[in-house]
């Protein structure tokens, strides 16, 4: 509540890149673990989930961009995520699209950002990474051209378990090139040879009147060896605020729209491949409406900017709560119930 009525309001007065560096510099302190006091509540057991062959304490997870260097991926981790996507990482350094290129809508709950993935660059990144796998750090990995992932891919084989390529950042010139069937099939079948971990692939939002073309590039994918979808990336937009016209926008703008695509998604993949819900996931019942329809795991991010430090561990509790409520005895159980 003190974030919300305090924290957040200054921080948004402030450039949100530099807001964000504040944040990042926070975690960092050393004082942080000895105030944490998230690292001393008990886990449940019954929102534990086994997804992938990994055993999570939650199906909530941070979504990629938060921490596109992996500085603080442990901090963040015992914040009560059952898992933390680092990245998005890409093979050069990159300094991203031009500024202004993010701000806040408060009225919204919503971000847009046209960033386009500014990266320190593998080679300084994966210093940053620990020296075996953590199952519960994902790695979003990225890039132009086939040789720039692979690399990628190759480099950071024992840093983690699961790979997340992103094809669908509306804010990176040259990834379309993934939305060709054939070279997104192409790019996968590369990748299931250099790889023995899990592979999700993020797919870009549709509307309901253009679903076919992505769902069939996300049948593609799981064709071609991906164990599994995140649905779905930001929102394409146009918006002027922005130096380069265009972006992305996240936030609770999304969130019914998610619930849609993830229930396409399942109901086109059938029951074995996992999906991610990701796009306006803010509380306990937007991960339930998500697990109802069909998805394993959710991601969020513009809902942890929003709702601050307790955002994974308020989730967690008002589910158990939810799930007990309805007699509930493990996440799987949520899918096909309706939805809250």
């Amino acid at each position: 509540m003190l974030y919300k009525i305090l924290v957040l309001p200054i921080l948004q007065l402030i450039n949100p890149e530099f807001s964000h560096l504040i944040a990042e510099k926070f975690f960092q302190l050393h004082f942080y673990k000895v105030f944490n006091l998230f690292l001393f509540r008990k886990k449940s057991n019954e929102i534990q989930t086994n997804v992938l062959g990994l055993e999570l304490n939650s199906p909530i997870g941070l979504a990629a961009g938060y921490d596109k260097n992996c500085r603080i991926l442990y901090p963040l981790l015992s914040l009560n995520f059952g898992f933390v996507t680092g990245g998005t990482i890409t093979l050069q350094e990159r300094f991203g699209n031009p500024k202004p290129r993010l701000f806040h809508i408060p009225k919204e709950k919503s971000l847009i950002n046209s960033l386009g993935f500014p990266s320190l660059g593998l080679e300084k990144i994966i210093k940053n990474l620990r020296s075996e796998a953590d199952q519960r750090i994902f790695l979003s990995v990225s890039g132009i051209k086939h040789d720039e992932i692979i690399s990628c891919i190759k480099s950071l084989e024992n840093k983690t378990r699961v790979f997340e390529i992103n094809i669908s950042s509306p804010n990176t010139e040259g990834l379309r090139l993934f939305h060709d069937p054939k070279e997104l099939s192409k790019l996968i079948k590369e990748i299931k040879i250099v790889t023995n971990n899990k592979i999700l692939v993020k797919l870009p939002p549709w509307l309901e009147s253009e679903n076919n073309d992505l769902l069939n590039l996300g049948k593609t994918a799981i064709d071609s060896g991906a164990d599994g979808l995140v649905v779905a990336n930001s929102l394409p937009i146009d918006d002027e605020k922005l130096a380069v016209g265009k972006g992305g926008k996240s936030g609770k703008i999304l969130t019914k729209n998610t619930f849609r695509m993830v229930s396409e998604a399942r109901s086109v993949l059938g029951p074995d491949p996992i999906i991610v819900a990701c796009g306006g996931i803010f509380e306990a019942k937007d991960v339930w409406n998500a697990l109802a329809s069909g998805a394993d795991l959710c991601q969020g991010y513009t809902g942890f900017i929003y709702e601050g430090l307790s955002y994974a561990h308020n989730i967690n509790k008002e589910l158990k709560k939810i799930m007990d409520d309805k007699k509930i005895r493990s996440t799987e159980e949520i899918k096909g119930e309706p939805l809250l």
